[in-house]
């Protein structure tokens, strides 16, 4: 374990600067809402559907993120070994006027970056997300302090592969580029045209 914990403070001042760019679809000729919520470290996607309605999908270490065992251990553990993955799924209503949407989606919010993505590539992404919440054997398991249903995820979590990650894949299927390290959840946004000067 002490190896673990002098890699990690060896790491940190590289870690700590690992930042990923996101750059959002230069044309979009049916554009549809898509938000990416930073929760400290840990980052979510929220999608709009067809008929308006969002759904929040969210990845993270079991252990930490629905058993709620925050402990240097498990961190430890999380950060450099395979732990299991738990995939959420929140689902709620159109956007309001004035909505508050920390409040409505139940968990903090540090920053929100709203894009418009191709409506026919948003509901692609859906529907294969909505396929594979569904798909596994077990029942999907309600975390009150996350605000979401969880159910397993086939892929390990991993420091090297955690919510940034996917979230960064989530994005690259709507057509976003997305470049350097989005480990830390350090998201800089850039228009298409700023991305080019």
């Amino acid at each position: 374990m002490l190896p673990r914990i002098i890699l990690l403070i060896v790491l940190m001042p590289w870690l700590a600067g690992c930042e990923a760019v996101v750059v959002a679809p230069s044309a979009v000729s049916i554009p549809r809402t898509v938000q990416l919520l930073e929760h400290g470290r840990h980052t979510t996607l929220l999608l709009t559907a067809a008929d308006q309605t969002r759904v929040r999908y969210a990845y993270g270490d079991w252990i930490w993120y629905v058993e709620g065992e925050q402990n240097p251990r498990t961190g430890i553990q999380a950060l450099f070994s395979p732990t299991q993955a738990a995939f959420g799924r929140q689902l709620f209503g159109p956007e309001q006027p004035d909505e508050q949407l920390e409040a409505v989606v139940g968990v903090g919010i540090e920053q929100a970056y709203k894009f418009q993505a191709e409506a026919a590539r948003v509901d692609t992404l859906l529907a294969s997300l909505d396929r594979q919440f569904h798909a596994g054997p077990a029942e999907p398991r309600y975390s009150v302090e996350r605000n979401l249903w969880v159910v397993p995820h086939p892929r390990p979590y991993t420091f090297a592969y955690n919510s940034n990650h996917i979230v960064a894949d989530w994005l690259r299927e709507l057509g976003f580029e997305v470049h350097g390290n989005p480990a830390w959840g350090h998201w800089q946004v850039k228009t298409p045209q700023s991305a080019v000067e």
